[in-house]
């Protein structure tokens, strides 16, 4: 299972993925971004439609996000995706993670 958080338009969205089928953390930071196989944002979560990591899964309707940060990149293959939180309040950070972890 994995947790996620992300701002979005100021708020901060939790995301729970508890069908995880591979999971990698790669170091790129955001300046490697440019030489990743696929066109990548930073500091966001990024879905691949049609990526090749999806053709052994396919009877499964994967799904492959990579989420990029400062130093690290990750790749998530997954079947689904549920939000479990939406702080409207746009508070830092670290205390909406907390609210995902409890």
């Amino acid at each position: 299972m994995l947790r996620s958080l992300s701002p979005v338009g100021g708020w901060q969205r939790g995301a729970q993925i508890p069908d995880v089928i591979d999971f990698r953390v790669t170091p790129m930071n955001v300046e490697g971004l440019r030489g990743c196989r696929y066109p990548v944002h930073p500091w966001a979560f990024n879905e691949v439609i049609g990526g090749e990591e999806t053709v052994e899964w396919k009877a499964l309707n994967p799904r492959l996000w990579l989420i990029s940060f400062n130093d690290v990149t990750i790749e998530v293959l997954f079947e689904t995706v549920s939000l479990i939180i939406h702080d409207a309040e746009g508070g830092p950070p670290h205390k909406t993670l907390m609210g995902v972890l409890r």
